[in-house]
């Protein structure tokens, strides 16, 4: 069986996310959400997932491109003196090993953001972080530790078929093979880690090559090549003219994503090639059962197309 995971990462990060994101659920294919506790929309996203039951909402926790939950002079390790983290995922990674006293501060600030978001009455359905950072070895225990105190039983790993860089912007194609075995070198220790922890992850994971960039035509390849088993697609729906995106993700085409997202072709396609769109939650109850050879009880399953877009 080939179920499909649709999430749109950020949420909460700008007002464009936030109503992209729920515009993506309600009339379109986008079947879960990544909250940033940190995120400049936080309130209004957490107002529209508590109208938006069907919508599944996990954890985005952050230390890059957006203001700590902590006061500054609290974490001034990690935030300037306005709270900003450092926008550079490869300094931060560096000075998270080098500088002493720093992984004390990443603590602090990543429970502090969980804490924001359990006090919502929400609960999670998954944790993942901004860029990846959970992958970074300083990082991992305390996304871990944090993941299994809220029940959490899926991370995400950063690793995509190699075959996806055919589906890339000729332009990007070098950065693009390079990001390729860095991420594929990084996510062999990090799955030994998860798998370790007693986390679950998916079989495959697509949108890590094409951050940004997944339009329709990109998103209708990658569904035709879907393979058996649970894939999860991340996306970055939104508003090119989003002041927040123009100075963080200046080179993401949100809006392109976001008509993917709710394309009619799309909705479409999927069904005309048996996907099963599905949550973090079922899919995993369906794997368990699946492995231990019991049949997956009806309530469990995934949720069918006509169900998201009702």
């Amino acid at each position: 069986m080939k179920q499909l995971i649709t999430v749109g990462d950020d949420f909460g990060y700008s007002r464009s996310i936030t109503e992209a994101i729920i515009q993506a659920h309600q009339q379109g294919i986008l079947t879960s959400a990544s909250l940033m506790p940190c995120g400049d929309d936080f309130e209004h996203a957490v107002e529209l997932a508590r109208q938006t039951p069907t919508l599944s909402v996990g954890a985005h926790l952050c230390l890059l491109q957006a203001r700590a939950v902590l006061p500054p002079d609290e974490i001034p390790l990690l935030a300037d003196a306005h709270g900003d983290f450092h926008n550079n995922p490869w300094v931060a990674g560096l000075k998270f090993f080098l500088v002493p006293g720093i992984r004390h501060q990443i603590e602090r600030e990543l429970r502090a953001q969980m804490e924001k978001f359990l006090a919502t009455g929400l609960r999670p359905s998954h944790v993942n972080t901004h860029m990846y950072l959970h992958a970074h070895p300083v990082v991992f225990p305390i996304v871990a530790a944090l993941a299994r105190e809220c029940g959490v039983t899926h991370l995400r790993v950063p690793r995509e078929d190699f075959r996806s860089l055919l589906l890339l912007n000729p332009r990007h194609f070098p950065s693009g093979f390079l990001r390729a075995i860095f991420f594929r070198l990084l996510s062999l220790g990090l799955e030994r880690k998860i798998q370790c922890a007693g986390f679950s992850t998916t079989d495959s994971l697509c949108g890590l090559l094409q951050s940004g960039q997944m339009n329709e035509t990109r998103l209708a390849a990658v569904l035709r090549h879907l393979e058996e088993g649970i894939t999860e697609i991340y996306f970055h729906p939104g508003r090119d003219d989003d002041p927040v995106l123009v100075r963080w993700q200046p080179d993401y085409r949100h809006a392109d994503e976001t008509r993917a997202l709710v394309s009619p072709e799309i909705r479409e396609l999927i069904r005309k090639l048996g996907i099963r769109l599905t949550d973090f939650e079922s899919a995993m109850d369906w794997k368990s059962a699946a492995v231990s050879s019991e049949p997956p009880l009806p309530a469990n399953l995934a949720k069918t197309l006509d169900d998201v877009a009702s």
